[in-house]
């Protein structure tokens, strides 16, 4: 009874195992990995680049307000109602 031929990891070749080893190279075969789904990525890391941003935004309102600057506090706050209509848009579908 033949065997299903696979492929050796050393020489590269299809061949039919014998005793657990290619019968050409000699090298032991080993069994395929199973594959195993990846884990669901966490909260934390879906949000985290949207955090970041939204801290930089307000350290640059902090800043246009310290500075008295009005375009950059117009910028700022401009950048972070940008990124509160992206969060609630990216979130509603789910």
């Amino acid at each position: 009874m033949a065997g299903t031929p696979t492929r050796c990891g050393f020489c590269g070749r299809q061949t039919v195992t014998r005793s657990g080893r290619c019968p050409l190279c000699g090298q032991r075969k080993t069994p395929p990995a199973v594959m195993q789904p990846p884990a669901p990525p966490s909260a934390w890391r879906g949000i985290g680049g949207q955090i970041g941003s939204a801290c930089v935004a307000v350290l640059l309102i902090v800043t246009a307000i310290l500075i008295g600057s009005q375009v950059l506090l117009f910028l700022a706050i401009l950048a972070l109602c940008a990124m509160a209509v992206l969060f609630v848009v990216a979130h509603s579908a789910e």
